[in-house]
């Protein structure tokens, strides 16, 4: 699903004038530098244009430094990140946050109340029942044990004073999978703008940002949606997609039985579609959040720019 092929024109056609006997001006030629590596379980590509290909590597190493810490204090598969020990928290005395989870926080109650609750970060009782932590299911859920995830879902509430931190209902659990990502890649872009790096790409397994213009194409990088022939062009904006086809759970009953992982926070069941939806935002943690959203609700909040395939 999250995949996207890239496709960009590089080039750069550099013309310039000089008046007699003043020195010809230093015309400035950038290097092609990219990277890969593996983050929040997903492959990640970092594409820049530097002054030079060190300060290209530097800014290149620093980004993919940067989202391995996010990574690292959001991420609900860590016992000792951040999100975990205020998971461990619920139901007991604040706890002091720093800014990544406070920031993340208050984004995800700005996407709940603008999706009108479809994006909900607090459904990680769901993603327990529903076999995408332990093992997978071995039959479909007690009505017992569904009433009382959809309950817990249903009943969160995040408290927040500066930077302290609540969760006064004891069966509230949170899970950033539909955020965190969109956050990294902002906290990545940062990064690569306090480098001086003015043109280049994080791509992480579909969800994408493109700060500024490859040479030769003002209009932005090019990128193609999944399973489409639409090009997307993203200039200073940010681009994720999501379906229920990206990570799924394959029931040990029924033959070929799966599963997706978005979960519908009203109906506590997981997303049934085969629709995928791309939305395009200023921010990457705004597409993460709003294009998970969208495909809950089924349709986008105004002013989002959302793209439904198949249409």
């Amino acid at each position: 699903m999250k995949r996207r092929e890239f496709v960009a024109s590089l080039g750069a056609g550099l013309t310039g004038a000089f008046l007699p006997r003043l020195p010809l001006p230093r015309l400035r030629v950038e290097r092609f530098v990219e990277r890969w590596s593996w983050v929040m379980g997903q492959a990640v590509h970092v594409m820049v244009f530097a002054e030079s290909e060190d300060q290209g590597l530097e800014a290149c190493a620093a980004a993919l430094a940067e989202l391995r810490r996010v990574e690292a204090r959001l991420s609900v598969f860590d016992d000792a990140s951040d999100l975990s020990e205020l998971n461990r928290h619920a139901g007991r005395e604040p706890l002091r946050v720093d800014h990544d989870l406070h920031d993340v926080l208050a984004a995800a109650a700005r996407f709940q109340a603008r999706t009108a609750g479809a994006f909900n970060a607090a459904v990680e009782p769901l993603m327990r029942l529903w076999g995408f932590r332990d093992r997978p299911l071995a039959a479909w859920p007690d009505r017992v044990p569904f009433e009382e995830a959809r309950e817990a879902v249903a009943t969160a509430v995040v408290r927040m004073d500066g930077d302290m931190v609540s969760l006064p209902n004891a069966h509230t659990q949170l899970d950033f999978g539909g955020i965190a990502v969109g956050y990294g890649i902002d906290r990545a872009v940062a990064v690569l703008r306090a480098a001086g790096i003015r043109r280049g790409f994080v791509d992480v397994s579909g969800d994408c940002y493109g700060l500024g213009s490859p040479p030769g194409d003002a209009d932005g990088w090019v990128v193609q949606i999944a399973g489409t022939q639409r090009d997307i062009r993203l200039r200073d904006t940010a681009l994720a997609t999501s379906s229920e086809t990206k990570s799924v759970v394959r029931l040990e009953f029924g033959i070929g039985a799966a599963i997706g992982h978005i979960m519908n926070p009203a109906s506590g069941a997981p997303v049934d579609t085969d629709q995928q939806v791309t939305v395009v935002a200023p921010t990457a943690i705004a597409a993460d959040a709003l294009s998970t959203g969208v495909l809950v609700r089924g349709a986008a909040p105004r002013g989002v720019r959302a793209i439904l395939t198949p249409e």
